[in-house]
């Protein structure tokens, strides 16, 4: 029996495949494209060093919006 990420992967194939001949792009072409883009997703659903210390400067100020510790969200005091 497939598990769900082997159906993904075969759906990404067939998907691939249809867009390569609509296209008339080679299918290793739209297959790395895809890949990029799913790396490139999973890289942006993570902040970096850079981000995580520009947010923590401003939630000392007291600046802009977040989420309390129920993970509502707030607005700044100013």
């Amino acid at each position: 029996m497939a598990n769900e990420r082997d159906v993904k992967k075969n759906q990404d194939t067939e998907t691939a495949a249809a867009l390569a001949e609509r296209n008339n792009t080679p299918a290793e072409e739209v297959e790395a494209t895809e890949q990029w883009l799913d790396d490139f997703t999973e890289r942006m659903m993570r902040p970096g060093q850079e981000e995580e210390e520009f947010f923590a400067r401003r939630r000392q100020r007291g600046l802009g919006a977040g989420l309390d510790e129920n993970g509502k969200l707030v607005k700044s005091k100013s």
